[in-house]
């Protein structure tokens, strides 16, 4: 499969658990949390670059997962199953509680000052 086929068969994989277009970017709501995903190349392999966003932090991220205050690389060699994944894994983080207790599931989490302060 070559890059941009993986690319679609991620992006096909994440709309049909649910991910719905907004602002341009892709987005899963589970809960209290908006999980912004963008499925992209990384050194040659498909990652899809995963946000989460909550509106007590300001608005809306423009830029997707890249302008959130939670952001992590989930890699995707299978594009299908590994958006399955993802899915899976973000839709049962529904609240900061649940957050908190999960940072350690997500594989290299970068948290910015404002949302470390609300863990």
């Amino acid at each position: 499969m070559n890059p941009a086929q993986a690319r679609a068969a991620a992006v096909k994989q994440l709309k049909a658990r649910g991910a719905k277009a907004r602002k341009g970017q892709l987005r899963l709501e589970a809960g209290d949390l908006f999980w912004y995903v963008d499925p992209r190349l990384s050194g040659g392999t498909l990652v899809i670059e995963t946000g989460c966003w909550l509106p007590s932090l300001g608005a809306e991220p423009e830029g997707g997962a890249v302008d959130c205050p939670l952001l992590f690389d989930w890699p995707a060699p299978d594009p299908a199953v590994d958006a399955d994944l993802l899915v899976d894994l973000v839709a049962g983080i529904d609240s900061l509680d649940v957050l908190a207790a999960r940072l350690a599931d997500l594989p290299g989490v970068l948290v910015d000052k404002a949302l470390k302060e609300l863990l």
